[in-house]
């Protein structure tokens, strides 16, 4: 038989309400229109929508989409769906928008009045089959199950369409225990579904409801041996059988919606290329342009192409020998200085570590009219410099920079990157500018104004700052493939970039609340921080050669002794799959309760290995080698190398990684080094001060729990901190009813565990899981807690319905995070969500003041003529290297601007400490 006689065409149908609502919790919610109207769902639609096309290649297109209340089921059963939340109006507002959009691409929706998409997706299912074809619902929803035949394959969406599961009738089967789709009613008649508050059978969940069905053959089976059926489960049933019977109904996918669908007049693609640019182009999406386009085939590519970023194609290069070309660009520096103007810059500095000789950097900067590259080459010779105003002994690049960040306004995606030019991180390298003179309100660095409008992200890349924000996609630059000849490079691009978008940022900042995080804590801790990572962290790499050495006997030591006590001298102990095989095939030790890898084997995670140590030796000296060999290779051996010519470590912190609004740090990453384990401990005797010199340390004491206390109100925690008593003493007596003197040292460590179980979102699972206690007994302490501090109860609920609300929970200074999880149906994801909204308020404002305290102490350690240098800050805390003769001084400084810098209803404390060492101090 020839393969023309058994292709059968493929119809996909896609669940248009499902696509759309995971698409708006899983796109940024700052995306609109020209017009102001949200696009995100739109966005993440269109995106989906592409991925299923690249995927399958489908040859017709439908989407289905719920119309009105679903009153078919509603006349089944009238409490259906009556628990979901109204939608959120920031989604609804967009379901025209996705409608317009692909009638506009001769894409046919399918709906009907009271009916649900997924009737109407069963109903075009097997229309689809009957016509021959072989169909693909494009879904989230499980129920869909059902519809699975040789020719209709659910493709189950996860991670919008990057991660699918195709469910035919046999991975139906397999999923459900033997439930096969033609069961998939009588599973849910047992089971119900919550989601949509179908009752089914009080206490059948999943396993017992397909154990029955298996059993019995079907629903109706189970019902005819109800009798036989033991125990609660029994009686349950017996007393629910018309509820099952109706939950059944009820959960039946209808495939005679009133849907006129002729599958022989579809095609796909039916749009042109022009239906394509005025689609997307009325909402500003057009980065996606030539996706679609590309669907007509190459010729229709080639004569269409999506709107992109007007961009200059010439550029003046600045020749630093001609006195001509110097005055010109000079002229044009100080014209923008004196009118204000913002200078877009971007800063080209080609890798030299596999170079014989040290290439060219370019500076590029953008004026209000002329793009300039100021190239300059080790040893290049420049023309008379007399009569430049800007000092040219270091070179022409570092004067340029230090005469803009001195006088005029500069934007760039990377400020950071532009101050080290001129005062580098190595401090045995000379700085043309001290970073914290320079007036901050004269900056504006993109990513991280892009970064306050969604914290949710960790890339701002030119592509999605033009796309959110410009409505436009970014021309090819000179290093793509197949850019054209008059292309920018990248750098030259971010330069002209830089300059067009500050102005629709902040706007967006001034629409979002978030100007005062920008102009007051994030703008002025760059020049901070560059002046933190210049001065960098005295390490002895005699010491850490000591301890590696030592740590690498331990270790042999450790190795010998598993492989022992494995029985297998073969083993790779650090393979987490064969560590599994060890663990649990060979060992047999218990698996109860832990989750196999996408590969198939039992976890051998961190939580597993800690809940086993405490009773296999094995495992405990398994934690112990990983600890040891990460501490080895993570810090002991790496760090010694990470030094640069003034012999110390120069970390980067990074302003736009953390959601909450914390610093970050890396290469290396300071932060991170263990702080509770002795060998964490040990590797910061490795960081020490210079003769004369002490390692201080100074942090907040409970600040999370202090901010708890005045963003909540409630009297009762301010009083406990208002009155300078030991907190948790103070709320163990409250919650187990006791005198104060009469709290046990174990009562106060419970009661410590609920402070900060409750900052975090705690829940009695958790609570139970740190103390070792019962859910019962931790859920009780939660209780006693609320019933304690009332007003933290009352707070922490608003909180969540804020978030509800809005979308994202914010900081006492307007730092927002998106919590597009909170409306979820799925509940793990909501509670989760639920949890960092409780959290961020004090979370993020604890990061929002650390940061104001390091601005302020900055300041005061210029002006107050300190010799003492800020080195380091790892969350709550700020470390310093001080002489001798001004440690009373700067304690005295620190302890009182960290302690002031905001006003709270209760106090802030700073601890101060000291040493020799960081392990001293700490």
């Amino acid at each position: 038989m020839s393969d023309t006689a058994t292709y059968r065409k493929t119809l996909a149908v896609i669940d248009g309400n499902s696509l759309m609502h995971r698409a708006f919790h899983a796109v940024p919610p700052n995306m609109t229109a020209p017009d102001g109207r949200h696009t995100n769902a739109v966005f993440g639609f269109l995106n989906m929508f592409l991925k299923m096309i690249d995927a399958f290649h489908p040859d017709m297109i439908a989407c289905a989409f719920d119309k009105g209340r679903p009153q078919v089921r509603m006349d089944m059963l009238p409490s259906y769906k009556a628990q979901r939340p109204p939608m959120d109006p920031n989604l609804r507002e967009q379901f025209p928008i996705i409608k317009d959009l692909l009638t506009q691409l001769h894409i046919p929706i399918l709906e009907a009045q009271g009916w649900e998409g997924d009737d109407i997706l069963g109903t075009a299912a097997r229309i689809g089959e009957a016509a021959g074809f072989d169909v693909l619902l494009i879904t989230g929803d499980r129920d869909m199950y059902q519809l699975s035949t040789d020719h209709v394959k659910i493709v189950g969406t996860k991670k919008g369409l990057s991660d699918v599961q195709i469910m035919t009738p046999d991975t139906v089967q397999d999923l459900y225990g033997g439930i096969t789709p033609e069961l998939v009613p009588d599973f849910y008649g047992l089971k119900g579904d919550s989601s949509d508050n179908i009752p089914g059978v009080p206490g059948i969940g999943p396993k017992k409801a397909s154990a029955l069905i298996m059993e019995y053959g079907s629903l109706d089976g189970v019902i005819a041996h109800a009798d036989e059926v033991k125990g609660k489960m029994g009686e349950n049933l017996r007393a629910h059988i018309d509820d099952a019977l109706l939950s059944r109904k009820v959960a039946t996918i209808l495939t005679n919606a009133p849907v006129e669908l002729d599958v022989h007049a579809l095609e796909f693609p039916a749009f042109s290329a022009s239906d394509v640019a005025e689609a997307l182009g009325s909402v500003g999406i057009n980065s996606m342009q030539n996706r679609f386009v590309a669907l007509l085939g190459d010729d229709a590519l080639s004569a269409a192409s999506a709107p992109t970023l007007d961009m200059p194609h010439e550029w003046v290069r600045v020749d630093a020998t001609s006195d001509e070309s110097l005055a010109l660009f000079a002229q044009a520096i100080m014209k923008s200085i004196a009118t204000d103007a913002w200078l877009g810059l971007a800063l080209d500095n080609p890798d030299t570590q596999d170079s014989l000789f040290v290439p060219a950097r370019t500076l590029w900067i953008a004026t209000t009219d002329t793009l300039f590259a100021l190239e300059e080459a080790e040893g290049q010779l420049i023309g008379d410099s007399s009569k430049l105003p800007w000092d040219t002994q270091a070179g022409q690049v570092k004067g340029v920079l230090k005469l803009i960040f001195e006088q005029a306004r500069v934007v760039s995606a990377d400020l950071k990157e532009l101050l080290h030019v001129i005062a580098p991180a190595d401090s045995s390298l000379s700085a043309s500018i001290d970073p914290i003179s320079i007036d901050s309100s004269r900056m504006f660095d993109t990513t991280i104004s892009a970064y306050l409008l969604d914290s949710s992200r960790t890339d701002f890349d030119d592509a999605y700052l033009c796309e959110c924000y410009l409505h436009a996609a970014v021309p090819l630059a000179k290093e793509d493939e197949g850019a054209p000849k008059t292309a920018l490079p990248r750098a030259a691009q971010s330069a002209v970039l830089s300059r067009i978008l500050r102005e629709k940022l902040y706007q967006a900042m001034s629409k979002a609340g978030a100007l005062q995080v920008f102009t007051a804590i994030e703008m002025p801790l760059v020049c901070v921080l560059v002046d933190m990572e210049r001065t960098g962290m005295s390490v002895d790499p005699k010491r850490l050669s000591e301890m590696s050495n030592k740590l690498a006997a331990q270790i042999a030591e450790l190795d010998g002794s598993i492989r022992a006590m494995a029985e297998d001298d073969d083993f790779n102990i650090s393979s987490p799959m064969q560590l599994s095989k060890i663990l649990f095939d060979k060992m047999g030790l218990p698996t109860r309760g832990l989750k196999k890898t996408q590969r198939g084997y039992y976890s051998t995670n961190a939580k597993v290995l800690e809940e086993l140590a405490a009773e296999h030796e094995f495992v405990r000296l398994i934690l112990e080698y990983r600890e040891k060999t990460k501490i080895k290779s993570t810090y002991l051996d790496t760090l010694g190398d990470l030094r640069r010519g003034d012999g110390r470590v120069h970390t980067t912190y990074n302003q736009t990684i953390a959601a909450t609004g914390r610093l970050s740090s890396s290469k290396p990453n300071l932060q991170n080094i263990p702080t509770r384990s002795e060998l964490g401990h040990t590797v910061k005797t490795a960081f020490a001060v210079g003769e004369g010199s002490v390692f201080v340390a100074v942090d907040y004491s409970q600040i999370e729990l202090r901010l708890l206390a005045h963003l909540s109100g409630d009297t009762h925690l301010i009083a406990a901190f208002n009155e300078g008593e030991d907190f948790h003493a103070a709320t163990a007596a409250r919650v187990f009813g006791l005198d104060r003197d009469k709290v046990t040292s174990e009562l106060r460590s419970r009661a410590k565990a609920v402070n900060f179980g409750i900052v975090y979102g705690q829940q009695a699972y958790g609570l139970s899981q740190t103390l070792g206690i019962s859910q019962s007994e931790a859920r009780m302490m939660i209780d006693r807690y609320f019933e304690a501090y009332p007003g933290v109860r009352a707070y922490l609920d608003e909180t969540i319905a804020f978030a509800r609300t809005h979308g994202f929970a914010e900081t006492m200074f307007g730092r927002r995070r998106p919590i597009p999880d909170i409306q979820t149906r799925n509940a793990a994801k909501r509670m989760f969500a639920e949890r960092t909204a409780m959290n961020h308020p004090m979370q993020g404002s604890a990061a929002d003041i650390i940061k104001l305290a390091m601005i302020d102490v900055a300041r005061c350690l210029r002006s107050g003529g300190f010799r003492a240098r800020m080195m380091l800050q790892v969350h709550d805390e700020l470390d310093f290297e001080c002489p001798r003769d001004e440690f009373e001084a700067l304690g005295a400084m620190v302890k009182e601007r960290m302690e002031n810098v905001v006003e709270l209803k209760v106090p802030l404390i700073a601890d101060i400490s000291c040493g020799i060492t960081w392990a001293e101090a700490k």
